[in-house]
């Protein structure tokens, strides 16, 4: 009797393991980011992936968020699917709203099965009854389901143990948002919520709290980091240097460097233009230096700031600088040298967030770029420099220079004449500027999305095939 079960157990262990790995990409950052909002930097990132996956027919690939209440990831809802889908979805991952009356008994049913969920999984349940729409429709249904909780709590009693989950298949390897480690929901990192895998857009929070702030978050991202590769978890690194620079982290922290992934970084913003046919040269009447990026302390645009004032006292005339990106945090002192230097603003504009078809415009239309950051994980704003012809002058932070493959100037972040220096140079000689143009059109291509998204997936499926222990 046991060598049939031991015979029988092998069978099912050798059908466990024919079956091919299932995925997941985690949507739980893109889900708090307000629709419509332009998207750049690592949302884009995280965009470009969950879409990849839902338009992918492969039916081992689901796109999933995490649930706090049950401390685990869940596959999308209708609405949700809404919210993040930028294209097309697979047939094989479309999920249709079941209409009022069916998701409200499925929502009951929710709660009946799982008591003791807190407020948000009424907010959740209450979204998915009246499709992510709110209004008072879902604030009566909110209302009905927690009044339901309330009861159903009453009946089993205080002290009574959560009830089990309804059988669901569970995600495979989740490859997780960066809100997971930066925001509210680390539970799922340190909790039970499965197999992880995680993108590393870079290591900044450990390495350079300073250039951040001094937050909770930043204080524990290298221990939930740490905690992540201990248990096994692959990570996915667009740049060579991330990849190394984690490794050398891990080191230092007595941890066993994790496997990494490397995937080519994909031009979104070049394919999106590519489809939409907008990615030829546009001449304008006035020249302007761009510099695409969130107004932050790390994004050094007080070195610009400083440099076009010198411009300005010596009575040299440079380009105008054209800075497109969010307002951000720890730009005090940027704030303090504008206000102090008015005539700036003649020659410096700040556009705020711009819509991605805005954003095409600056760089078919830039006469070069600039991108003097004192820290990176890759660096899109250079990369996509390149990606429509666009000569940029980066620092010498390694990424910067791999994102631009060496084929860019470079001028260390602090050295403000070097920069004067070099954005005088690109701006007066057209030669070098040419030179710089032809640079490119023969040693660089823009990535497609699908070579990023196939190697991702490559690397998930690798990773989820190996034994829990080798990972």
């Amino acid at each position: 009797m046991t060598a049939e079960r031991s015979d029988t157990s092998a069978v099912i262990e050798g059908r466990e393991a024919a079956r091919p790995p299932r995925l997941a990409i985690d949507a739980t950052g893109l889900m708090l980011w307000p629709p419509g909002e332009g998207l750049a930097g690592i949302p884009r990132v995280e965009s470009f992936l969950i879409n990849a996956a839902l338009a992918d027919p492969d039916p081992c690939v689901e796109v999933v968020a995490f649930r706090a209440d049950e401390g685990r990831f869940r596959a999308l809802a209708p609405y949700e699917q809404d919210h993040v889908a930028a294209g097309e979805i697979s047939p094989h991952h479309v999920k249709r709203w079941p209409g009022r009356c069916t998701a409200l008994s499925q929502a009951l049913e929710a709660v009946r099965q799982q008591p003791w969920g807190k407020r948000d999984a009424d907010r959740h349940l209450a979204r998915t009854v009246t499709n992510g729409r709110k209004g008072i429709a879902y604030q009566v249904t909110r209302l009905l389901i927690r009044a339901y909780r309330l009861y159903r709590q009453a009946l089993l009693g205080l002290r009574q143990e959560a009830a089990p989950l309804a059988a669901q298949a569970e995600p495979g390897l989740v490859l997780i948002s960066h809100h997971i480690l930066t925001e509210e929901d680390r539970s799922a990192v340190s909790g039970g919520a499965g197999d992880l895998a995680f993108l590393c857009h870079d290591l900044i929070p450990a390495l350079r709290p300073d250039l951040l702030g001094a937050g909770p978050r930043e204080t524990r991202f290298g221990s939930y980091l740490e905690h992540l590769v201990r248990s096994g978890a692959p990570a996915f690194c667009a740049s060579d240097e991330v990849g190394a620079t984690l490794a050398d982290h891990m080191r230092k922290a007595g941890v066993a460097a994790p496997v990494v992934y490397r995937f080519p970084m994909p031009s979104i913003l070049h394919a999106n233009a590519s489809r939409a046919g907008t990615t030829s040269r546009i001449e304008t009447d006035e020249p302007f230096v761009l510099y695409c990026s969130t107004i932050e302390v790390r994004k050094n645009h007080i070195l610009l700031a400083r440099i076009w004032q010198q411009a300005l006292d010596e009575g040299v005339k440079l380009p105008r600088l054209v800075c497109v990106g969010r307002w951000g945090w720890m730009i005090d002192p940027l704030r303090a040298y504008l206000k102090a230097h008015p005539r700036l603003l003649e020659r410096v504009t700040f556009t705020g967030l711009v819509s991605d078809e805005e954003l095409i415009g600056y760089y078919r239309s830039a006469s070069f770029g600039v991108f003097p950051s004192h820290i990176e994980g890759w660096g899109y704003g250079a990369s996509e420099c390149l990606d429509f012809g666009v000569p940029v002058i980066v620092s010498t932070a390694p990424s910067l220079i791999e994102a631009t493959g060496g084929l860019m100037p470079a001028v260390d972040a602090q050295d403000q004449q070097g920069w004067y220096k070099a954005i005088r140079r690109m701006a007066q000689d057209h030669a070098w500027r040419s030179s710089l143009v032809e640079r490119i059109a023969e040693k660089y291509r823009p990535t497609p999305a699908a070579a990023s998204w196939a190697a991702i997936k490559a690397g998930l499926k690798e990773s989820a095939s190996r034994p829990r222990a080798e990972r």
